[in-house]
């Protein structure tokens, strides 16, 4: 009886006790990096942002190498101001895609949401979004700019690096394309470890699916090993998308 009213109590909060089975153990992706990695491993840190990810993988890794790629000059000019002595953190104001191009980048009010892709603009979250940072839809971009791309393939030969331990894209909807422009880096099992990001909600014109990015990595070698989800459905909340983690099975059978 008690612990009846103790869940309805719980539920009402919105919130659900559920037993977890003695089979199941739950763990990070910065746990499975943790337990998988070597501390001085090399790391891709694409869409870094404003350093979050930095910060993250220097916790985990206190004697990797970051090479940081963040296309916004604005988010860039922050990155410099962090870390700018470090000689381990290597930044780079570029994008990385599926070919060296000059391409035109969206930059957003909200920065971390800056996207090669096009708001969609009759989405709830672009409402909510504009709302709780009190400007117009119509000016959620702020503003436009041409910039540099380049291939993760052609950036390890010119800088003459022959392993990426981890691999984290976070690029709002291009991580597809990222993946096409390293496809023989994942050939010839020179990455260990990739993360990434894929969105599943409206905030583009475009999503992502698991297939996006596994006909690049199943077919060369990796398995998902793990997930971290956000929200579960595209009928309530705003935001659906899920972090995952892919590792190289060469690196599983070195850990098991």
């Amino acid at each position: 009886m008690i612990k009846k009213l103790i869940k309805n109590l719980i539920r009402s909060f919105g919130y659900n006790i559920q037993k977890i089975p003695k089979e199941v153990n739950e763990i990070s992706i910065n746990e499975i990096l943790g337990l998988t990695l070597p501390s001085n491993s090399v790391i891709f840190d694409v869409g870094a942002n404003q350093g979050q990810s930095i910060k993250n993988f220097k916790n985990i890794f206190p004697d990797s190498k970051i090479y940081a790629f963040e296309p916004s000059k604005e988010d860039f000019e922050i990155l410099k101001k962090k870390y700018h002595g470090d000689q381990n953190i290597v930044l780079n104001n570029i994008a990385l895609g599926d070919k060296k191009e000059n391409k035109l980048f969206n930059v957003m009010h909200k920065s971390d949401t800056s996207s090669f892709l096009n708001l969609n603009k009759n989405s709830e979250w672009l409402k909510y979004r504009s709302k709780s940072l009190k400007i117009p839809e119509k000016d959620y971009i702020k503003n436009t700019s041409m910039v540099e791309v380049d291939t993760i393939d052609n950036y390890l030969k010119t800088q003459k690096i022959d392993k990426i331990n981890c691999l984290k894209i976070d690029t709002q909807g291009y991580e597809d394309k990222v993946l096409m422009g390293c496809l023989e880096s994942l050939k010839n099992n020179t990455i260990d470890i990739v993360v990434a990001e894929i969105i599943f909600d409206n905030v583009y014109d475009k999503y992502l699916t698991f297939l996006d990015l596994e006909k690049h990595l199943v077919t060369n070698n990796y398995r998902m090993a793990g997930i971290n989800l956000t929200n579960n459905n595209i009928f309530r909340g705003l935001v659906f998308f899920a972090d995952v983690i892919y590792i190289n099975k060469n690196i599983l059978k070195n850990t098991n």
